[in-house]
């Protein structure tokens, strides 16, 4: 039976969009989300993400613009892979809803341990089904050559970004020929690109941009100026989100891992 946009996506890009179209009637998306058949996975991953304006941390110091830089309560404990898994909850609903706004980047001294913890979960499929395409030199960054060659079939990594591109492209074609009136079919998983975007960013603009539809989403390590470029300190605070649609999720915590932690759930050491 042929399946709608799953919820993650439904409850999620409709809050994406509402932020993008936040000078026009909100209340067309809302009503949208609202007729919308939602999954049970869909259901889990918005409940478990808690994505909500108001954040736990309050701000020291804010403005009134989407772009704010403010600090976070000190106390608050850092959220690790392990503690992600061990308490079943994720703060995966904010990087998918961020990347769903034309893709995002992460910046800052926390975003490959942020980027890691975001594989590692998506690989783990908790919450949603979902592969994830990178570049080898990328690949090689976070979780180095060894444990890339013992990784989940899940984590596909290709020689150069080219070739992820070219996939990419390809994947797109597929998907979209695999369309039905009635939305995507019923066991697509989701697709996550992440990589470094150098010269290939205008590209990879033009795949996320196109490929939203089809499940197919970006999360770039550096800035992304067509979308959201969010700053990430070593704990994983949120410190920044700059982007003519980012919304006001500064000093939300999000997951992390260190390599040494990466390499041994890739090889299934946990």
């Amino acid at each position: 039976m042929p399946l709608t946009i799953p919820a993650g996506l439904a409850a999620l890009l409709v809050l994406a969009i509402a932020y993008h179209r936040r000078r026009q009637c909100v209340g067309a998306a809302v009503m949208w989300w609202r007729h919308t058949r939602l999954t049970r996975q869909g259901d889990r991953l918005v409940r478990y993400s808690e994505v909500r304006d108001t954040l736990p941390f309050p701000p020291v110091e804010a403005s009134a613009e989407s772009v704010t830089v403010i600090r976070a309560d000190d106390d608050v404990p850092v959220t690790t892979l392990d503690s992600m898994l061990e308490q079943e909850s994720t703060s995966l609903g904010y990087l998918v809803a961020l990347s769903a706004m034309n893709g995002t980047g992460l910046t800052g001294p926390g975003a490959e341990n942020v980027t890691r913890a975001m594989v590692l979960e998506l690989l783990a499929g908790r919450h949603m089904a979902a592969r994830v395409l990178m570049p080898h030199e990328d690949a090689v960054r976070l979780f180095g050559e060894e444990a890339i060659r013992a990784a989940d079939p899940g984590l596909v990594v290709l020689d150069t970004l080219q070739e992820v591109v070219t996939e990419l492209e390809v994947e797109i074609v597929r998907r979209s020929g695999q369309r039905t009136a009635a939305g995507v079919p019923e066991g697509q998983s989701w697709l996550f690109v992440i990589a470094s975007p150098g010269a290939a960013a205008e590209r990879l603009h033009r795949i996320v941009q196109g490929g939203t539809e089809d499940l197919i989403l970006g999360v770039f390590l550096g800035d992304w100026p067509y979308g959201i470029t969010c700053t990430v300190d070593e704990s994983g605070v949120i410190l920044n989100l700059e982007g003519r649609s980012a919304p006001a999720w500064t000093a939300h915590r999000l997951a992390i891992c260190s390599q040494s932690d990466a390499v041994r759930h890739l090889a299934g050491g946990d």
